[in-house]
């Protein structure tokens, strides 16, 4: 494997020769190397809003700028932070602004595994189902600009769930002159924060930048600290004016207590921001509940042209490893479901029951390590008829893993179950993609761009295992294909007005669950048909745009929770189909010099075919406004509102209830699919910064710049989502108690840089 990708950057380099050879005498007349992850510019007063649409789209789509960035989200924010003010999303971090994990990440609905992110143009993801743990990842500080693009993309949009939508992140530049960069945080929940970035500025048309940034805090809930060290580096050779070689690096550790969320009687009796106890008699105690994680990413990249033809090609690697303990109910506080029974195995493999410890605590130990090797190669090249771009993308993920019950009170002994194993889980995982395209950019009269285009998806998952959860044992192998065609057109209706207009088709392989309790051949890939319809607007004083959009996604695989050994687990079901649909609006207006008033809101709907019933997680409507200020040589500041509109946290997946239980007692009736007990009501959220740019100060400061950034500013502590219920049946009632999520409550945050 990883010799093709060796053999794509050899093959690459020859093909760059000739331009490697002429770096010494460049010919003017050769255009720039494609840029496939360039930064956007938009006009001057736009970059002000927490995100703009470029008139040139075919998707609804929106830019977050490096000034709204820094400006108004802390430096120590994950990337849920930075997007969580766009149109349609909705995100949840119940520990606090850049504190602990998202515990939700949704676009119109679709969550985290069902929409592509990538970072510098790469796509990434976890093996298991492609989500992305927020806190492991990269900061807010190094990051240049985010683009949320809410539809499938074209051809050339690369990834494993485009179909949800693509959330791309773009990594700062090093600087052209040298420069040292220090900046800090206090505040909040025992917060402290640091970093610096160290510039080389230009040595001969090379430079390098280097980032570090070391965090510590208590997290608003309690019992739930974190500690994360981030680290990044950059480096850019202009071998020539139509060549041009980076590399780039990043290491990310970070360790915290894990939650689970807490029942709305724990609430009640501990407080708003009850995370973890510290009862050691008790499953909830917070020193049986430790998560490491560590993360790497790492690219080679050549953009060049040869001839009319510019290419641009990244060999990369990125890493995840998460090692981590838990009880087998991290939000139970009764001692009274305690309790660890070991089994013996004889020398003839009879498996018998041995003794029982009431007061043990039974956990887990769970290591997962994955490693993706991969390749992105780009072509493009312009013709007097149109403007032609191929490709192909790479990408073998590799994943090993295990999971063991454990006696966590007997340091953590191994528990032998009635299996005759202490093992949960045993196995490796090799997914592999290819994924080329082709499409093309007419333009049949003046203003009007059309773009089809055509993807082929060839997904691979190889699974051996030496002890599935529930499913077979052994090794199973299943490819999982389909053509992706789209079209796409834009029209420039004046030099500031456009509409566009998209059709697509998405594609998504299951997760590897499917593997692991039932036959895999039963279950399809997921696949959608997009389709939508856009404008946008730009004024010298506003811009505007709106869309409507109508998805239609059929074998919608829909994750329902079993008991395995006493730890919940996933499994997935075929739900059917389901629509997603709504309208999107976005806009700014420039009130005054500096001064600008931001706004967008949504209405979403995302339903079962058939039953009519809401998916869960999927708001029906969402929206934002805010005021935003900016003097880049003196005060700036923003206050910024956002709603998010009822939804329900479980949906049965789509599957009729029987008459029971819920919640404790709360009796359902039979044929009920959206559970009323996990029903979350509307939720307001805003914060608050102000800050000032000094300009040159005494000594070696030339540049500092001071702020306060205060999130949830009304201190709002309302249940934000629903997080599962309860293992254990708690006594003199029916059913588990439900697991909810409360809002952090009101952070502030003191933020101080400067450049040497």
């Amino acid at each position: 494997m990883r010799c093709s990708i060796l053999l794509s950057a050899t093959s690459l380099l020859a093909l760059a020769a000739p331009a490697l050879a002429e770096a010494g005498a460049p010919d003017a007349t050769q255009g720039t190397a494609v840029a496939s992850t360039s930064i956007t510019v938009i006009g001057r007063a736009l970059p002000l809003a927490p995100s703009s649409t470029p008139l040139d789209v075919t998707q609804p789509t929106s830019i977050i700028q490096s000034g709204f960035i820094a400006n108004n989200i802390a430096p120590l924010a994950s990337i849920d932070d930075i997007i969580k003010f766009q149109p349609s999303v909705w995100t949840e971090n119940p520990n606090g602004p850049g504190i602990g994990k998202a515990e939700t990440m949704a676009i119109r609905g679709f969550q985290d595994g069902q929409y592509n992110v990538t970072f510098d143009g790469i796509p990434f993801g976890d093996s298991q189902d492609l989500h992305h743990t927020t806190s492991s990842l990269f900061i807010a500080h190094a990051l240049q600009q985010a683009e949320i693009d809410r539809g499938p993309g074209s051809a050339s949009t690369i990834g494993k769930a485009t179909f949800g939508g693509t959330v791309g992140f773009l990594s700062k530049d090093p600087l052209d002159h040298f420069d040292v960069d220090a900046y800090g945080t206090v505040g909040s929940f025992n917060t402290f924060s640091g970093g610096g970035r160290a510039d080389s500025g230009d040595i001969g048309g090379f430079r390098i930048f280097v980032e570090g940034q070391h965090e510590k805090t208590d997290g608003y809930l309690t019992n739930s600290n974190e500690n994360r060290d981030n680290l990044i580096g950059k480096a850019i050779y202009d071998v020539s004016p139509t060549t041009k070689l980076t590399a780039m690096a990043s290491w990310n550790r970070e360790f915290q207590y894990t939650t689970q969320g807490a029942t709305l009687k724990q609430y009640a009796q501990n407080g708003d921001d009850y995370g973890l106890c510290d009862n050691k008699a008790a499953m909830c105690y917070f020193g049986y509940q430790p998560s490491r994680y560590s993360t790497d990413f790492e690219y080679l990249r050549l953009q060049t042209s040869v001839g009319p033809i510019q290419i641009d090609n990244q060999v990369y690697h990125n890493g995840f490893t998460h090692k981590y303990t838990e009880s087998s109910d991290a939000s139970d506080d009764n001692p009274a479901d305690d309790g660890v029974t070991f089994f013996n195995v004889s020398a003839t493999g009879a498996i018998t029951k041995g003794a029982t410890d009431a007061s043990d605590i039974k956990g887990k130990y769970t290591n997962a390590v994955v490693s993706s090797w991969g390749d992105t190669l780009r072509f493009q090249a312009s013709t007097p008829l149109a403007d032609i771009k191929w490709g192909v993308w790479f990408d073998s993920q590799h994943d090993d893993r295990y999971s063991e019950t454990v006696d966590i009170t007997q340091n953590s002994i191994p528990v032998i179950g009635k299996t005759g194993t202490a093992f949960s889980y045993e196995y490796t995982d090799l997914g592999t993609t290819w994924q080329p395209y082709l499409e093309v950019d007419l333009h049949p009269i003046d203003g009007l761009t059309i773009n089809p285009g055509i993807k082929y998806t060839n997904y691979r998952r190889d699974l051996n295992a030496t002890l599935n959860k529930t499913g077979p044992n052994g090794f199973t192998s299943i490819d999982y294909d389909a053509w992706q065609p789209s079209i796409a057109a834009n029209y420039r209706i004046s030099e500031g007005w456009s509409a566009y207009a998209q059709v697509a088709r998405g594609f998504l392989a299951p997760p590897i669950d499917v593997f692991q309790v039932q036959d895999p051949t039963d279950l399809k890939p997921e696949l959608t048909w997009n389709y939508q319809v856009g404008t946008v607007a730009h004024g010298s004083r506003w811009s505007l745009s709106a869309d409507a959009y109508y998805i239609d996604f059929s074998n919608f695989l829909s994750p329902q929770t079993t008991i395995v050994d006493g730890t919940q687990e996933s499994t997935y079901v075929n739900a059917g189909g389901a629509i997603y649909k709504g309208l999107e609006f976005e806009g700014q207006y420039v009130l005054a010099k500096g001064l600008s008033f931001y706004g967008n809101a949504t209405l979403n709907s995302a339903k079962y075919k058939g039953t009519g019933a809401r998916l869960e997680e999927a708001p029906k409507w969402t929206a934002a406004v805010g005021l935003i200020y900016e003097d880049k040589h003196g005060p700036f500041g923003s206050l910024i509102g956002k709603w998010v509109g009822p939804r329900y946290g479980n949906d049965n997946g789509n599957v009729a209830m029987a008459a029971g239980f819920l919640d404790g007692n709360v009796p359902i009736a039979a044929g009920t699919i959206d559970d009323p007990t996990s029903r979350v009501g509307t939720t307001f959220s805003a914060d608050l910064a102000v800050g000032w740019h000094f300009g040159h100060m005494s000594g070696l400061l030339h540049q500092l710049t001071a702020s306060v950034k205060i999130g949830n500013l009304f201190n709002s502590h309302a249940v934000t989502d629903y997080a599962g219920t309860q293992s254990a049946v708690q006594a003199g009632q029916q059913a588990a108690y439900n697991l909810y999520w409360r809002q952090p409550g009101r952070s502030i945050f003191f933020n101080l840089e400067t450049h040497l």
